[in-house]
């Protein structure tokens, strides 16, 4: 039998932290950003909502607002069944005020990182960027949407990554 050295404060710190997360039942908040909202931010946004479960909670937003989410955006995520009536285009300027849900990830979406996405946002969330092939291409209607449904494929793909690296400690018991 071999013998382990147990650092017990270091051991209960760890117990500790783990119960204060549980007890606090506070999810995770990822702001979904891209330069006008019509596609990719709301996209993401319809896939954490499917897979992030009670542990994530999703917002999309544009650097700039456009009037209308995109019409294959809406096709892709409606063919999915993810459509809700509650998606609409946003500013992000709408969740860097004071009073705003304050968010624990802003996730930058595009083919390159934006230069004029705001640095600083309320509680100092973590910010990156996400290089995803943009869906908007000029082409047939069949290459069109074939382009909504390889950036679609893509975010989940990242989305489900994200949530298996980020998912808060759930309340497990150990084996005895």
């Amino acid at each position: 039998m071999e013998n382990i050295s147990v650092n017990a404060p270091a051991l209960f710190q760890i117990r500790r932290t783990v119960v204060k997360e549980q007890k606090s039942g506070e999810c995770c908040n990822v702001l979904f950003v891209c330069r006008d909202i019509s596609a990719w931010s709301v996209i993401a946004e319809a896939i954490l909502k499917r897979w992030g479960g009670k542990d994530f909670r999703a917002f999309s937003s544009g650097i700039r607002r456009t009037a209308d989410v995109h019409p294959l955006a809406i096709d892709v995520l409606k063919s999915r069944n993810l459509w809700e009536q509650g998606f609409q285009t946003k500013d992000c300027n709408e969740f860097r005020s004071d009073d705003a849900q304050k968010m624990n990830f802003v996730v930058s979406i595009g083919d390159q990182p934006y230069d004029d996405l705001p640095r600083d946002w309320p509680s100092n969330p973590k910010v990156v960027h996400w290089r995803i092939s943009d869906p908007i291409v000029d082409g047939n209607p069949a290459e069109r949407a074939l382009a909504f449904r390889r950036t679609f494929r893509e975010l989940e793909n990242r989305i489900k990554l994200f949530i298996l690296v980020n998912e808060r400690k759930t309340d497990r018991k150990a084996a005895a």
